[in-house]
């Protein structure tokens, strides 16, 4: 269903007069209002159904995982309407995906009659467009097509294209810093976008503290922490006590069902992504702050 709004204006006629009041109270028990929902993107290339799925699951993550109750959207911008027919996609499947995980699909992108139909059935909001175009020789990250992140070599994982900034830091724009001068309750939600973000107590497991760039946790780190939320691969977690359930940077994550290593367990750590391997991976770094 769609709200049009139009402009109130003075209806009068020879008969009565009728006027409209902007902005009065309303005793009705339903008001409209509008906002822009933040959602994850994830933006997919061409290739086989299967394989495509399989990408997104790898991206997803645990579940739990890093992207659950977000709101996400699936752009199929990249590809023709022959080559959704070729590689017979089925959006029922990555609605399915996705709601395994906890992740609620409310748009998609693309083109031709047919995705859009699949849209309509399942009931999810259909947009033509164009897609964000990633700068060359960079490195796909799993969601956030519209950020930025630190230039890498590309990754040929299947499904997925992302845009990237810059590895050289632009001190004119230095990123601004959250200050949370209190502990992260467990079920507490922190999101630090365009910042760092400094948490000045533990963060409780079930807690989770996200920053578009680095996190601080100056206490015990029980819950999840994910730096580099909107793609930047630079960014960096650290703690001075890490017992964390989950670390995450640029979509890339670690998690310690098996327990830590016993150099991390409840020592200062730093946790960075490491690009000389292939695929990139997360590693742990003991740190000394005496």
């Amino acid at each position: 269903m769609f709200v049009k709004l139009t402009e109130n204006k003075l209806a009068e006629t020879q008969n009565f007069r009728t006027s409209i009041t902007l902005n009065k109270p309303s005793s009705a028990p339903l008001d409209i209002k509008f906002a822009k929902i933040k959602a994850v993107t994830f933006a997919l290339r061409p290739a086989p159904l299967q394989e495509s799925l399989d990408a997104l699951k790898k991206r997803l993550g645990p579940t739990p995982g890093v992207y659950s109750a977000e709101p996400a959207v699936l752009d199929f911008s990249g590809w023709s309407e022959a080559e959704l027919v070729e590689h017979g996609i089925e959006l029922k499947a990555y609605a399915e995906l996705l709601q395994a995980a906890g992740v609620l699909l409310v748009e998609t992108r693309g083109h031709g009659t047919a995705l859009e139909s699949q849209a309509e059935e399942l009931g999810i909001r259909f947009e033509t467009g164009q897609a964000d175009q990633a700068e060359p020789e960079q490195e796909p990250l799993p969601v956030q097509a519209d950020a930025p992140s630190a230039a890498a070599k590309p990754d040929t994982e299947p499904g997925l294209i992302q845009a990237n900034h810059p590895a050289v830091p632009n001190f004119d724009n230095a990123r601004r810093t959250m200050v949370i001068d209190q502990s992260v309750r467990s079920g507490q939600k922190i999101y630090a976008q365009g910042a760092d973000l400094i948490v000045m107590g533990q963060v409780s497991a079930g807690a989770e503290v996200i920053a578009d760039g680095n996190v601080h946790v100056y206490g015990v780190l029980r819950g999840r922490a994910l730096a580099g939320a909107a793609g930047d691969n630079q960014a960096r977690i650290i703690s001075t006590c890490f017992e964390a359930e989950l670390v995450a940077v640029a979509g890339y994550y670690l998690t310690f069902e098996g327990g830590f290593p016993e150099e991390n367990r409840s020592k200062p750590t730093l946790i960075h992504l490491d690009h000389g391997t292939e695929p990139a991976a997360l590693r742990l770094k003991a740190i000394n702050i005496r």
